[in-house]
């Protein structure tokens, strides 16, 4: 046997086999709950005895304590589990080990995540120059205890004096949209809220496009359907209650749409979708004409045959990659 591969076949055994006298056994998971959800299907009684679990865990109690005795039997039995420790150890040495994001230049500035080694997350700085000290703008390490709450995704302004931003907690797809002066650091008074599965994309200096769903019902936040998604124009200073509506599609609440603008200011690019099938249809806004036409969309691909990209534009040409 050809020596590596006798010595990984023998560190696969030694993980493999339990520590010495360490017994490994199925644990006892808790009682679960049976109730009595009946439902007639096509002529069928179908029972449904853990509908319950199907509720939202964060205002039921009751799911709650369920899964905080299953994670319990879980940790429990994967404490014991041999050679756990050493693949932690391994694991973080592997990645242990200093990264940065690609440099975004903006007027001047550059802007860019670096992670030391073990941060949960990677926090933002900007750079007055290539030769600049770097100045660290947001570290979302500092907005949880748990390391949950994540910068989502970040655009800086044309001129590089904004920041537009987007906050992710726990782990859901909801993001909150905020802005900081870049100069300062300091944040402004814009938020959005309800945007989900968004680009962000500036509009000169003066506000942004972005993506967002209707506001669920209390309580639904979590358990909403993703329908009737829309673009919306937020202009910077003003509440999220004036934004406008650009683009949707309400003959189709299934639709997704995302906007982005082409480098030189010119066009506003409408990508739209189903679920995450990557053929998509294209419409372009004329920014240059939005005072006379207002936010009309003129359609460019239509039938949701083909994956297309912006690459970018200049003038009244565009450009796409495509399947």
């Amino acid at each position: 046997m050809h020596i590596r591969a006798a010595a990984a076949s023998l560190l696969a055994l030694s993980i493999a086999n339990p520590a010495e006298g360490q017994t490994l056994t199925a644990p006892g998971y808790p009682e679960t709950r049976r109730g009595d959800v009946v439902e007639t299907l096509f002529g069928e009684e179908i029972a449904d005895p853990y509908r319950w679990l199907e509720n939202d865990v964060r205002p039921d109690r009751e799911v709650a304590d369920w899964v905080e005795r299953q994670n319990a039997v879980t940790n429990a039995y994967l404490a014991h589990l041999p050679a756990r420790e050493w693949f932690k150890r391994r694991i973080g040495e592997l990645t242990d080990f200093e990264r940065f994001s690609t440099p975004v230049e903006r007027g001047g500035r550059y802007f860019y995540t670096r992670n030391t080694g073990l941060q949960n997350q990677s926090p933002l700085y900007v750079r007055e120059g290539l030769e600049a000290a770097e100045r660290l703008l947001i570290d979302p390490n500092a907005w949880a205890s748990d390391g949950a709450t994540a910068l989502a995704d970040w655009r800086p302004s044309p001129d590089g004096s904004k920041l537009l931003y987007s906050v992710q907690d726990g782990g859901t797809d909801w993001r909150i949209l905020r802005v900081l002066d870049v100069a300062t650091g300091e944040r402004l008074t814009d938020e959005v809220r309800w945007a989900k599965f968004t680009d962000l994309a500036w509009l000169g200096e003066e506000g942004f496009l972005y993506s967002r769903f209707p506001e669920p019902q209390e309580g639904e936040d979590f358990q909403a359907l993703n329908y009737n998604q829309a673009v919306y124009y937020h202009r910077l200073g003003t509440p999220q209650s004036e934004d406008q509506l650009v683009f949707a599609t309400r003959e189709h609440p299934e639709y997704n749409h995302s906007a982005s603008v082409t480098s030189d200011g010119r066009w506003a690019i409408i990508t739209s979708s189903i679920g995450t099938d990557a053929r998509y249809e294209i419409h372009a806004i004329d920014l240059a004409a939005r005072e006379t036409e207002g936010w009309r969309a003129r359609p460019l691909v239509t039938g949701f045959e083909n994956a297309w990209s912006l690459i970018d534009g200049i003038g009244g040409r565009l450009w796409f990659a495509t399947n």
